[in-house]
């Protein structure tokens, strides 16, 4: 039986099994792809409880942690991990990141993730507010973001040490009636173009 999941143009994002402990395994041992994410997966105790932990709240009703793979639907290939976790003290306000093997970066897969998830919080879930952050110098990241709509909030310096330096972090958001203006403008653009 399949579990929770979400759909993109061409992509589907859907619960962690066990089977996905070499693809955590992967992203968590490629240092290119850890140089920015506030996670710590340093080794393959930490990276099997991280598993374990998201089949857990997969699991949870009701449900606040969706820690997702996203595969190409195409190919089945595992892209990388996203997640949606929604405030336990603060139950209207949901975080989204995105981590995604390199090959699969720069391919617009970021997009349809982050608007899915959106979609899903503000549309499904009935959010109030959704925000992302990311590593002052993940400028891809940033841009990300700022071109889903979600509107830069402002920076904590140097809050947390990050593997080889001390991170700052952008904070970006968007509030449910700016995501639905947002959604509303769509429409007329695409007849524009």
């Amino acid at each position: 039986m399949k579990g929770f999941f979400l759909e993109t143009e061409r992509l589907v994002l859907e619960d962690l099994t066990g089977e996905d402990l070499s693809h955590i395994s992967r992203v968590a041992r490629d240092p290119d792809v850890m140089a920015f994410v506030l996670l710590w997966l340093d080794d393959d105790a930490q990276v099997a409880a991280f598993l374990g932990r998201a089949i857990d709240e997969a699991q949870k009703n009701p449900r606040i942690s969706y820690v997702l793979a996203a595969r190409v639907k195409a190919s089945d290939e595992f892209a990388g991990l996203t997640f949606l976790e929604i405030d336990p003290d603060q139950a209207s306000t949901g975080e989204v990141g995105i981590v995604l093997l390199p090959e699969f970066q720069a391919c617009g897969y970021g997009k349809e993730i982050l608007q899915k998830y959106m979609d899903f919080g503000f549309c499904t879930l009935g959010l109030h507010r959704m925000f992302g952050k990311c590593d002052e110098r993940n400028l891809a990241s940033a841009r990300l973001m700022e071109r889903c709509g979600l509107l830069y909030e402002g920076t904590i310096r140097e809050h947390v040490w990050l593997r080889d330096h001390w991170r700052s972090t952008r904070y970006y958001g968007i509030l449910a009636g700016e995501y639905r203006a947002l959604q509303s403008r769509l429409p007329l653009e695409k007849e524009r173009s």
